[in-house]
């Protein structure tokens, strides 16, 4: 399972369209030595998100089994 989250990718995605090397997310902040840095990180955490298994939410109620005439 993967350490990272979304928000942490639509940070680092939002610092890197606005050119800038450094980030704060959540109180914390990291100043990367590049831009292309950035992208590979980016990228790894993109691929490591995709990985995980889809959360899906179990259904509240299930369906009827009685079909309706």
């Amino acid at each position: 399972m993967s350490g990272f989250t979304q928000a942490q990718v639509d940070a680092l995605t939002a610092a890197i369209a606005q050119g800038v090397t450094t980030v704060t997310h959540n109180g914390k902040t990291v100043r990367y030595m590049s831009l292309q840095q950035m992208l590979k990180l980016r990228d790894r955490m993109i691929t490591e998100l995709e990985s995980q298994p889809p959360n899906i939410a179990r259904p509240l109620a299930f369906g009827s089994v009685f079909l309706k005439r």
